[in-house]
């Protein structure tokens, strides 16, 4: 019959390097993230004004749009426009119920 012992296998180490190895793998993954850090800095110093550049050119171009479009008034520009106070006009209408089986009629 063949026996296991598996308390053996998981209290021991698995294994162990030697410490310039550890001392090794934490200066790579510093150097790496330095670097990385180094990329995003100088990609967002060269990002940054080129998007900067683009919002305002974009927000010129939509105020022309605009104001071409006659949005340019610096009051509520979706209020109508108010009839002058000398100028007043009335329609008038007259209205009438037509009935049931009333002939249609021609003309004015």
């Amino acid at each position: 019959m063949i026996r296991v012992n598996l308390q053996d296998r998981l209290t021991g180490r698995a294994g162990t390097a030697p410490r310039w190895v550890t001392w090794l793998v934490m200066a790579a993954s510093f150097v790496v993230g330095v670097t990385l850090f180094l990329v995003a800095a100088s990609l967002a110093l060269i990002l940054i004004p080129i998007v900067a550049v683009a919002g305002a050119i974009a927000v010129w171009r939509l105020k022309a749009k605009l104001r071409a479009a006659g949005f340019d008034r610096p009051a509520d520009p979706f209020a109508g426009q108010r009839p002058a106070a000398d100028r007043i006009e009335i329609i008038d209408a007259e209205y009438r119920i037509i009935e049931p089986g009333e002939p249609p009629r021609n003309g004015s």
